[in-house]
């Protein structure tokens, strides 16, 4: 009975051509449609046990369906909040921005550093971002910042390769790698996106020459409150706020005078209780930053997990146009590194692996193969080429040795005497033979 309340007949489809009619319903002119427009194209004319649920699975393991991706397939995970770092330069954001104009000297790359406790930020002009130019870069940051403890890096083959982690490793820096097409695990990509706003306006106004524009911006960076902290990166590294044109300006219009300094020893506990006082501060005003960018975050997230061995697809950011593919893979999940992260191993990839956010998976669902055996017994022919399928006696303790000795005298190149003295041999030893082993006995003297 139908929805209009009227009887109609169904009919129930052999085991054999199910497979083909559900294929037919969904692929082909039935045009990919969903689980309940498929079953309702179904449901018209055709109907066996459990049919629904069948049909269910073959559309939610349809391979081109998964690829092609639906709107609310990209969902994304709850945030996960990182603890707070609290000594200044002890972990170092570093990305490489560009590539961007030529400067008149060459420069092409902007390679950028955070701190991620004090949001410091730094650069250094580049023309090119191989592994020498980046080792290169590094010890002027280095020579400004310190060495940190922790230095994050995305997966870049400059950052990745033998002679930057062989650096790394001599001076007992600890790298991470950000996760592939995710720019949210890393805050220096925010950073990116002001610096260059700031770049463009300032080459408006003098020239278009990036490189001599971009020690202003970061003076101009480093001396404004940063939402998170609540402080500037200035006061946080060095105590105080740098010294600004408007502060010159304020000092000349009030006419303020030099007075002499306090003592080394007082200015000293001076800056040390200021400066611990501005970091706790700082550290209060960056967890309740986390809590309620995570509150709002969180209200359209749905918690994603994933087992080592699963089949899970990757959404592909670096495809703009809407008709192609917006998933690839399948890939593996090879391990779990955090509750966010996870490697995934693509087919065909020239690396191993690479290291991919929860937000850019979804799981891919694989039909079971079906494997069909035909077995075709014709009397009279011997195909080589078909499966020989043996035929288990149902007495197999007693050999027949008569159709023994037919098939080896077919196969064999002996004479029919020396058949007969095989026979006869054989016949002799005949309850040695047998398809139960035996026991060795041996004698000891």
């Amino acid at each position: 009975m139908d929805k209009t309340g009227v009887e109609r007949l169904l009919l129930v489809v052999p085991k054999k051509y199910r497979n083909d009619l559900k294929a037919f319903c969904h692929e082909g002119t039935s045009g990919h449609l969903g689980v309940t427009k498929t079953k309702d194209i179904f449901s018209r004319h055709f109907f066996w046990p459990q049919c629904y649920k069948e049909i269910e699975d073959y559309v939610r393991s349809c391979d081109r369906c998964q690829r092609v991706g639906k709107p609310f397939d990209k969902k994304k995970a709850p945030m996960k909040i990182v603890p707070v770092i609290q000594e200044v330069f002890s972990k170092i954001n570093v990305e490489a921005c560009g590539p961007l104009p030529v400067t008149p000297s060459g420069k092409r790359y902007l390679l950028t550093a955070m701190c991620l406790s004090s949001k410091y930020p730094d650069a250094v002009p580049v023309e090119d971002i191989t592994s020498v130019t980046v080792v290169d870069a590094l010890l002027q940051i280095f020579s400004r910042m310190g060495f940190p403890k922790v230095l994050q890096l995305d997966q870049g083959s400059s950052f990745t390769s033998a002679l930057s982690t062989t650096f790394l490793e001599k001076f007992g820096i600890k790298v991470v790698h950000s996760s592939v097409y995710h720019p949210q695990s890393n805050p220096i990509e925010r950073f990116h996106r002001t610096v260059k706003r700031v770049l463009k306006v300032l080459c408006l106004e003098s020239g278009s020459d990036w490189e001599q524009a971009i020690y202003p911006a970061l003076f101009a960076l480093r001396t404004v409150t940063h939402e998170n902290t609540g402080f500037t990166p200035a006061e946080l590294v060095h105590g105080k706020n740098l010294r600004t044109p408007l502060t010159l300006l304020y000092e000349k219009w009030l006419d303020v005078e030099e007075t002499e300094g306090e003592p080394v020893t007082e200015y000293v506990f001076s800056l040390i209780n200021r400066m611990k006082r501005c970091q706790e501060l700082a550290i209060s005003k960056m967890e309740e930053c986390q809590q309620k960018n995570k509150t709002w975050y969180d209200k359209r997230a749905v918690k994603r997990e994933f087992r080592i061995g699963d089949l899970v697809l990757i959404f592909a950011t670096f495809k703009s146009n809407k008709l192609s593919p917006h998933w690839t893979g399948p890939g593996t999940i090879l391990r779990k590194l955090s509750e966010t992260n996870y490697v995934v191993q693509l087919p065909g990839e020239k690396a191993t692996s690479k290291v991919y956010h929860v937000n850019m998976l979804k799981p891919y669902y694989k039909r079971p193969e079906e494997v069909n055996y035909l077995i075709s017994d014709l009397e009279g022919e011997n195909d080589e080429e078909q499966m020989e399928i043996p035929c288990v006696d149902s007495n197999p303790n007693i050999l027949d040795l008569e159709e023994m000795f037919q098939d080896y005298g077919e196969s064999s190149n002996m004479n029919e005497d020396q058949i007969a003295q095989m026979k006869k041999l054989v016949w002799k030893y005949m309850k040695c033979f047998s398809n139960v082993p035996g026991k060795n006995r041996t004698r000891h003297s």
